[in-house]
């Protein structure tokens, strides 16, 4: 192998090194020595240079990513607000309808053996907060409006009985069916209920209810679930006519008194944010339960189990009659700190309602 030594002349001094990196920045078009070296047009490091942005967008718009983009499906703060405002109106017919449906069966002074509690005790309904939707969306994966939108929790209307046998959930299932009519579809019910027998609907009248929607070309899917807390209701996700999906609960007055109280506690489990107005609540909750043994946990867990039963079996009363959580919570354990005691919790919340309501400014 040949090797060839290149004889390089060599620097002796600042003056010629000066002088060849002067001959490297005067290379011309006409370069002898180095033919393929040309000046340069523009500048090679300009991040910012506005022909390079002009025609990266053009390449982006040929990409089918870049087309379905849509600013106003992205997940933000100021979307969600406008997904629940749109949620107002159709609930609000929603609501509107069903009261006409059950208008039949619910409790007045003409009818005090109506099944269903009168006025807003009866049926209500809520839009979700903005704040609170959004971190459902973010906990559950969901990274579009259109995702959020159809979870069915954004529009919520509850349905609370004054009595809560299975003839009386018979009669208001056959008076739903009227929603069926009214352009409302049924996409899902969910019986919850810790065993069979203490359910609030018969599986007669659940079967029923489906092959009438099945006649009218709706399929929904129908599921029976247990939960360890006993918690007892049926959830039905209903799809509005202009394609919202919302949730219909359906309980009775005395499981539905303790559930707004044992709420706290979940809310609380789940690491969720309690509501303004509840904050001194949530604080407490923070100072108190990090502080139970493990036998104090599960007499809590036992208490909220036992309390749900409780409510499903208290006879049924006139709508006249107020709820007492005195008279129908179950006695507090020794064991557990008196202050997590749900009479205290459920007249704390009614102080903290108040104090809300005379904050706000008036108009």
């Amino acid at each position: 192998m040949n090797i060839q030594i290149l004889n390089l002349p060599k620097l002796n001094n600042r003056t010629q090194q000066s002088s060849i990196v002067a001959g490297q920045n005067n290379i011309s078009n006409n370069n002898v020595t180095y033919p393929n070296l040309k000046p340069l047009a523009c500048d090679t490091v300009s991040f910012g240079s506005k022909a390079k942005i002009v025609n990266d967008v053009k390449k982006a718009s040929k990409n089918k990513l870049f087309k379905d983009w849509d600013p106003d499906n992205e997940l933000t703060l100021d979307n969600v607000i406008k997904l629940c405002k749109s949620f107002k109106k159709p609930l609000m017919k929603f609501d509107w309808d069903l009261k006409q449906a059950l208008k039949p069966i619910t409790c007045t002074e003409s009818n005090p053996e109506g099944i269903v509690m009168p006025g807003k005790r009866g049926i209500h309904s809520r839009v979700k907060d903005a704040i609170k939707l959004l971190r459902k969306g973010n906990k559950r994966g969901i990274k579009t409006i259109k995702e959020l939108g159809k979870i069915g929790d954004a529009g919520g209307t509850r349905i609370t009985l004054r009595t809560a046998s299975t003839q009386d959930t018979a009669q208001l299932f056959h008076y739903m069916k009227d929603m069926i009519k009214k352009g409302y579809k049924v996409k899902e019910i969910e019986n919850y209920r810790p065993t069979p027998k203490d359910s609030y609907v018969s599986g007669k009248t659940l079967e029923d209810f489906e092959s009438y929607c099945v006649k009218h070309g709706q399929y929904p899917e129908v599921t029976s679930k247990p939960l360890s807390n006993s918690y007892t209701a049926i959830h039905i996700s209903f799809e509005l006519p202009d394609g919202k999906v919302i949730e219909l609960q359906i309980m009775g007055r005395d499981v539905e008194n303790y559930k707004e109280v044992e709420d706290l506690f979940y809310k609380y489990r789940c690491n969720e944010d309690f509501s303004d107005e509840y904050k001194p609540i949530e604080k407490m909750f923070k100072k108190l339960m990090p502080k139970l043994d493990d036998f104090q946990k599960e007499t809590l867990e036992r208490y909220h189990k036992d309390s749900y039963e409780h409510a499903r079996h208290i006879p049924p009363r006139s709508a006249k009659i107020r709820f007492a959580p005195e008279r129908d919570f179950l006695p507090w354990p020794y064991s557990l700190p008196p202050e997590l005691n749900p009479v205290n919790l459920y007249y704390k919340m009614i102080e903290c309602k108040k104090v809300a309501v005379n904050a706000k400014p008036k108009q």
